[in-house]
């Protein structure tokens, strides 16, 4: 989508190049080579580049909160269209979804077919297989831990919402901190709430404040509001260190860690995936599976079995949440730092909020940056802005070094108004992942040679700013409580200029375009259905030879570039 010589084509020719001068990226034995994105051991992982005419292809993901089963119905379709991934990024939400798909390209069968490797095809339709399946995980383990995480507490939300304490603190402020106390330590909702919140309430120097805002925050938990700098503050519902461990379970699974059946998955693979291909997951579901079964009761009894025999026995199973992101594929996982002078406001702000006595947060923005976890060698490669970006996210780009999964999903989903702000160190605090919600910058900076961005219609969220070009908006977003000028929101997020959103999306090979504020998070199947059969924006024949529904998305914000000719150039 560049003018001149399109990026990818660039790293092609320059393959070919290579190639014919008899140099590959790496050597036999995995060493160095010519291949900037290619480093020691890193050489001889799946998926890696290990010949010269490799293409490396990545995706990057929009957060997107409840409606997270889109990213799995838009991978699926692009895993059976263009393969197994190269490198990923994601935040928010996003880092969920990165996890999941990177646990699913360690699963061993992905590319052993029995007697023989699986086709490069054949990989690509396991792994869709698996990002499909996922629908299969709620309908069958919808009540589990684990399966209510995923949707974000939504369903225990809802039973705070129904007990109308907010209303109850404004009359007695006992009763009202009693009951919201009972219903937190409730044995249906204890494994995945935030202690420190429990704590704070119990423990109020004036409960008629602390409870009346906590239910209210509570009863509005699902719409993300960023009204008030009070959600950098005040402690969240969910506990994402524990909430980490359920999606962990999930992942487990689908990397084949602990007790996992692989028979029973050979035959799941062998029976729905190519079968499966252009299929959803309710019609893929109907396939027969042999001796009787469908691969949807085939799905479902493995699922179960295999959860039954992880509980039996967890603490003695290796966890996917302690592996080290970027150690299996090229990852980078996002989230909003404060720095400087902003470390000391916010613990200023939370001390007050703490003794029920808030006061303002006064943050300058130019102390919040855009970190990022992954590999070392990934990260310093970013830092070189070898594209050479000069936009003003690229300038805000900070490395948070290499941590386990169970580090970054504590961190990056960790959303204000989901909890509070949260320490990573004494000079850094994290504010949640929405600070790049459209990393194809650092994707191509990574390395990566075709980069697919998968996104909704619309311009930026009202979550992170308000469209700062219209007199009648009203103030809000977080970026804009943490101080971001008119100035940095144009040079950030403004579609209608040369913003790094607008880049965002000229540097994308192709853009993955759903219309996922449209659906309605309690309806999955819809949701997905809209991913799976998403508008694909590109002229790039890599990407359009293999999917007839693109096109160049004139007019469509936030899938296309829709900033004036003259401003873009």
């Amino acid at each position: 989508m560049n003018v001149g010589l399109h990026r990818g084509t660039r790293f092609r020719v320059l393959g070919a190049l290579l190639l014919a001068l008899g140099v590959s990226g790496c050597d036999e034995a995995g060493s160095e080579g010519t291949d900037p994105a290619c480093e020691g051991a890193k050489c001889d992982a799946a998926g890696d580049k290990d010949e010269a005419d490799a293409t490396r292809t990545c995706f990057g993901v929009r957060g997107n909160g409840q409606l997270i089963f889109a990213h799995f119905g838009s991978l699926a379709r692009i895993y059976e269209n263009y393969g197994l991934m190269w490198g990923a990024s994601g935040g928010s939400s996003g880092s969920i979804t990165t996890f999941i798909a990177d646990s699913i390209q360690m699963n061993p069968q992905l590319t052993d077919c029995g007697d023989e490797a699986c086709s490069a095809e054949e990989a690509g339709n396991r792994a869709a297989l698996l990002f499909k399946s996922m629908e299969g995980y709620l309908e069958v383990l919808g009540q589990t831990e684990e399966a209510v995480a995923l949707l974000q507490l939504a369903p225990l939300v809802a039973k705070i919402q129904q007990a109308g304490i907010e209303g109850l603190a404004a009359e007695d402020a006992a009763a009202a901190q009693a009951a919201l106390l009972e219903l937190l330590q409730s044995e249906d909702l204890r494994d995945l709430i935030n202690d420190e919140l429990v704590d704070m309430v119990a423990a109020s120097p004036d409960p008629a404040f602390h409870v009346q805002d906590v239910a209210g925050a509570i009863a509005t938990l699902a719409e993300f509001n960023a009204d008030s700098d009070v959600i950098f503050v005040r402690p969240g519902l969910i506990d994402f260190e524990k909430f980490g461990e359920k999606i962990g379970r999930i992942a487990n699974f689908y990397a084949a860690y602990g007790p996992y059946r692989a028979e029973g998955m050979a035959t799941f693979f062998e029976s729905c995936a190519t079968p499966g291909k252009g299929k959803m997951w309710s019609e893929v579901a109907e396939l027969p599976a042999g001796d009787g079964a469908t691969c949807g009761s085939l799905f479902g009894d493995l699922a179960k079995e295999y959860r039954e025999a992880l509980l039996a026995d967890e603490a003695s199973f290796p966890k996917r949440i302690d592996d080290t992101v970027g150690s299996n594929m090229h990852v980078l996982i996002s989230t909003s730092v404060l720095e400087g002078d902003a470390v000391g406001q916010w613990q200023a702000s939370f001390d007050a909020y703490l003794a029920a006595e808030p006061r303002p947060l006064d943050v300058d923005f130019n102390d919040v940056r855009f970190g990022y976890f992954g590999a070392s060698e990934d990260l310093d490669r970013v830092e070189e802005n070898r594209e050479g970006y000069k936009d003003a996210k690229t300038g805000k780009f900070r490395s948070l070094g290499e941590v386990k999964w169970r580090t970054a999903l504590s961190y990056s989903p960790a959303e204000p108004g989901l909890t509070r702000a949260l320490e990573i160190s004494e000079t850094q605090v994290s504010a949640g992942g929405w600070s790049d919600l459209h990393p194809t910058l650092v994707l191509n900076n990574l390395g990566c040679e075709q980069t697919i961005y998968v996104t909704r219609r619309g311009a930026t969220s009202t979550f992170v700013s308000h469209d700062r070009r219209d007199d009648e908006a009203q103030p809000g977003g977080v970026a804009t409580l943490l101080g971001m000028t008119d100035a940095q929101w144009a040079d950030l997020y403004d579609v209608f200029s040369p913003s790094s959103f607008d880049l965002s999306l000229k540097e994308a090979d192709a853009v993955w375009c759903t219309d996922w504020n449209a659906q309605a998070a309690t309806d999955v199947a819809g949701t997905v259905k809209d991913a799976y059969n998403a508008l694909l924006v590109s002229d790039d024949e890599y990407w359009t030879a293999a999917y007839d529904n693109n096109g160049d998305g004139e007019g469509i914000g936030g899938c296309a570039s829709v900033a004036p000719a003259a401003a873009a150039d």
